[in-house]
């Protein structure tokens, strides 16, 4: 119901009708925060006995905030817990202030520390108490004066290298971070842990290089070893690593995939460890070994989508001759060059019959399009197998043009159209 107050918000009468309707706090709440009735809502909201929860609820940033406050002062006894949570929502240093002088818990006065301007205070009562390590980090991470006292305290009760390594990498330490790497390697981190300071999505990337050296003279094993080429650190070593250990793959598929610089490299050693065949596709799509990938794939059963994508990243003979024999076409009553030249009379002069963005639309057409359009065998083709495989046994040495940006396109078939 109050969806028509949504999309009418203007028409008064509308909101006469609602009035009429039996709503609730909860229906209220909408057409305070969402339609132009703030006021006339609030009258009404103030009729149907809200609760405290409701109130709190209201003066998280809506338009009544202020009023929902004042009636709830008004009503109602704030406890720490209400306190607690608006000092969380609102960021508001009055409720952080009227919660410090209740004698808060440990966990409402990391809530002052993380979301009020009171965060010294409220360090400084925290660290009067018998602490565990969250409520030591939630000082350092949220505290100037009162970070180093907390770290202190917490290389006192054995940090776990998680908390350690968090720390350095998301938390502003200042001169105070080179005491935690201490710290950390002094704990003897295992290659994981330092793996952590390696992986590109770590942070800010703090540690990465020493961390990534430290790494390179262990024994690290191949996913470490692959996580050091993404990173780009020491890639070098990692890849001779890589090619001593032989690994599985399917360890490799991810460095492929994200084209990191050594990418190919990978590829290369991953083709020689009798990839399989999604693991050849990874390999086909994304590296420049395109070639070699699809000698291999063709000596695997394919299915009709696999070959589809296979003519999208290669056109080498044996690709066609194996898609050719499939499909029953016979290549060669197909001339490449002079179908091209027949589109390029097509498109010159009326460019806005090529759309680069569909196979075919209505009478436009991209380049592979208006190929099986002007040959009518291939009609037949694409009808069955698809238009990827029809296009790319008519023009193999033009399918990375098929929906190429268009004044890319025009321009080669300008050039065409000449010779």
């Amino acid at each position: 119901m109050v969806i028509l107050v949504r999309e009418i918000e203007t028409q008064a009468e509308t909101w006469e009708h609602l009035k009429m309707l039996d709503l609730d706090c909860d229906d209220l709440y909408i057409v305070i925060t969402e339609t132009a009735f703030a006021n006339e809502a609030w009258e009404v909201y103030q009729t149907k006995n809200p609760t405290k929860d409701d109130l709190l609820y209201l003066m998280e940033g809506t338009p009544k905030s202020q009023e929902a406050e004042a009636y709830l002062m008004e009503r109602f006894e704030l406890e720490n817990e209400d306190l607690d949570w608006l000092v969380e929502k609102t960021g508001q240093d009055r409720f952080a202030q009227l919660l410090l002088q209740r004698n808060p818990n440990n966990d409402q006065l990391i809530t002052i520390i993380k979301h009020s301007g009171l965060n010294e205070e409220a360090a400084t009562e925290l660290l009067k108490g018998t602490l565990d390590n969250y409520d030591l980090r939630a000082i350092i991470d949220n505290s100037n004066f009162k970070k180093r006292e907390a770290l202190e305290r917490l290389f006192q009760q054995n940090p776990t290298n998680e908390d350690l390594s968090e720390m350095i990498c998301y938390t502003d330490l200042g001169d105070l971070e080179e005491l935690v790497w201490d710290q950390f390697l002094s704990q003897n981190p295992s290659n994981e842990e330092l793996l952590y300071f390696v992986k590109d999505y770590s942070g800010r990337g703090r540690k990465k290089e020493e961390a990534a050296a430290l790494l390179i003279e262990r024994d690290p094993d191949a996913d470490a070893l692959a996580e050091l080429i993404v990173a780009d650190q020491f890639a070098d070593i990692a890849l001779e690593k890589l090619k001593e250990i032989k690994p599985d793959p399917e360890e490799l598929e991810f460095v492929i995939r994200l084209k990191k610089r050594g990418m190919n490299e990978v590829a290369a050693l991953c083709l020689s460890l009798n990839p399989d065949k999604e693991q050849l596709f990874e390999i086909l799509e994304n590296s420049d070994k395109k070639t070699e990938a699809a000698l291999q794939l063709i000596q695997f059963p394919l299915e009709l989508h696999e070959l589809a994508d296979l003519i999208v990243h290669s056109t080498i003979e044996p690709v066609l001759e194996l898609i050719s024999g499939r499909v029953q076409f016979d290549r060669s009553q197909v001339n490449e060059e002079a179908l091209l030249q027949e589109i390029a009379q097509k498109i010159v002069n009326n460019p806005e019959l090529l759309d680069v963005n569909h196979w075919h639309n209505e009478e436009k057409h991209c380049l592979g399009g208006w190929a099986i359009t002007l040959n009518k065998a291939s009609q037949k083709i694409e009808q069955q197998f698809g238009s990827e495989i029809a296009a790319g046994l008519l023009l193999p040495n033009y399918v990375h043009l098929f929906f190429a940006d268009k004044d890319a396109v025009i321009e080669v078939l300008k050039k065409k159209s000449i010779a």
